[in-house]
């Protein structure tokens, strides 16, 4: 298959599946009308329901077109799960269904009726979620071939990206040399730049990674370009890490990446959507949560002598300070012995606390920072300024984390368990930039819902480093101390 027959094939797949919703749409309320009035021709005193194919054919345009710019018709979709697939199809679903009733009174002054448009949309949604079930199938046994274009040698991490991707439908075919460069080990080398066009359409590649750096090159970006004319994909490797992976390998990012992932929209989103869905949210939530946090605080006395609520600064957007405020769930002689980041089963946890910290009752306090803006729901965890200066010189990027909101939740930590190293806090960024890059209402959305899931169901086990690294924790932020300014135990506290 040529490049022109990849290309043709994507779009009739697309087609196909477009048609498919469409017509899917506008049979369920034909059954809503026969399953409402039988196969006679119902004749209402608003007129026959009949009379409304039109609205019906506008509203399963609607759904397949909003189907199709959410991006469920692409290949690339395969990572979204069938549970985030029938969230997305559900409100792709209401908003079709308001088409139809709003044309149905613009265009004869009257709707179909309720039975018909409950039958209708019940069946439409049944069944469009059905065939995309069967879509999400087929969209993750079907392998895709790429190809990689080494201009260095591979790596660790390459190695491994690669590894991880073949448990994704993706088969690594060979690589394709630049500048004579040849690898070592069991890789197959398919050739030359030069001829890369040839080698795309003998070994029926279906995608072409390449460095970031890469993209700078003149001659390699006119390679690059013919192919991406001629259908072929031709993605940057960090590209498909965050599209599969959903997280940003520190190693893979360039300064041209960093300046992609912070523009202007991001910034329009956080002042507008996410600061209206903060205070309305955290108003209700203050208002439904204050029985539940006036029962921890009798628990809390009752349970360990010392102060309800717990107090410690805080790192907020641009590295603002402020002071958080959490019902206490550790012994008031938590941190005697130096600073210590909590992993799961910490010791200095109470009974009580650990009950609160299980179903996030602790955080109840925190709504009050989302309310006046220190806060949001859903962003990167808020550090402690002193980790943050001491973290910043073995991580790199980790500055990045304050061009946001920080939030209670974050994809950081719905994606990856307690952490209590370096290493762990260097993992958690990758997520967080990851994060940074791709917010939207609907992530914020889910990473709420994942938030929910893992507090009722629970969530991945604990890093395998949690609780036994502490003391390494403990020795890195005293040899730290040697180096700056000495930390006061008493301004620091379990994240």
């Amino acid at each position: 298959m040529n490049s022109n027959g990849i290309l043709r094939k994507h779009w009739f797949h697309v087609t196909l599946h477009f048609l498919a919703d469409t017509t899917i749409f506008c049979l369920a309320f034909v059954v809503g009308i026969l399953v409402r009035f039988g196969d006679s021709d119902p004749q209402l005193a608003a007129g026959s329901p009949w009379d409304h194919w039109p609205t019906f054919v506008l509203g399963a345009g609607v759904l397949s077109a909003m189907i199709y710019i959410v991006g469920l018709y692409s290949t690339h979709s395969a990572h979204r799960g069938a549970f985030e697939r029938a969230f997305i199809l559900l409100a792709c679903m209401l908003a079709s269904v308001l088409v139809v009733v709003g044309g149905s009174y613009a265009l004869s002054a009257h709707a179909p009726g309720r039975g018909v448009m409950l039958i209708g949309s019940a069946a439409a949604y049944v069944f469009v979620l059905i065939h995309h079930v069967f879509l999400l199938h087929a969209l993750r046994t079907a392998r895709e071939r790429v190809v990689y274009i080494v201009t260095s040698s591979c790596d660790e991490l390459e190695t491994r990206l690669f590894a991880n991707f073949s448990g994704r439908n993706l088969e690594l075919v060979g690589v394709i040399a630049f500048y004579g460069y040849q690898p070592t080990g069991d890789v197959r080398v398919l050739g030359r730049v030069d001829s890369i066009a040839e080698i795309v359409e003998r070994e029926k590649i279906d995608r072409v990674l390449c460095t970031t750096k890469s993209l700078t090159n003149a001659s390699l970006t006119r390679h690059f370009c013919k192919l991406r004319y001629s259908g072929v994909s031709v993605m940057p490797l960090i590209i498909l890490c965050e599209e599969i992976e959903q997280y940003v390998p520190l190693e893979l990012i360039t300064p041209e990446w960093l300046l992609s992932a912070s523009g202007e929209p991001q910034l329009l989103y956080i002042k507008k959507v996410k600061r209206l869905f903060d205070i309305v949210c955290s108003l209700l939530g203050l208002i439904f949560g204050a029985p539940l946090v006036a029962l921890a605080a009798v628990a809390i006395c009752l349970n360990s002598p010392g102060p309800i609520f717990y107090r410690q600064t805080r790192a907020g957007r641009f590295g603002r300070e402020f002071r958080i405020l959490k019902l206490r769930t550790m012994r008031v002689d938590a941190e005697k012995n130096g600073v210590q980041w909590s992993g799961e089963n910490d010791p200095r946890v109470t009974w009580v606390g650990r009950f609160l910290r299980r179903y996030r009752i602790d955080e109840i306090p925190q709504l009050w920072q989302v309310l006046r803006g220190h806060l949001s729901f859903v962003g990167p965890r808020p550090e402690r300024p002193e980790l943050i200066q001491m973290l910043a010189t073995e991580i790199p990027y980790y500055q990045e984390r304050a061009m946001v909101q920080p939030g209670i939740t974050g994809w950081a930590q719905v994606s990856y368990p307690y952490g209590a190293s370096v290493a762990d806090a260097r993992r958690k960024l990758e997520f967080d930039l990851y994060y940074m890059k791709h917010m939207s209402l609907f992530l914020d959305v889910f990473i709420l819902l994942d938030t929910v899931r893992i507090v009722l169901l629970g969530g991945a086990a604990p890093a395998t480093r949690a609780l036994s690294q502490t003391e390494t924790l403990q020795e890195w932020v005293r040899a730290k101390e040697k180096e700056a300014e000495p930390l006061h135990p008493a301004e620091l506290g379990s994240s």
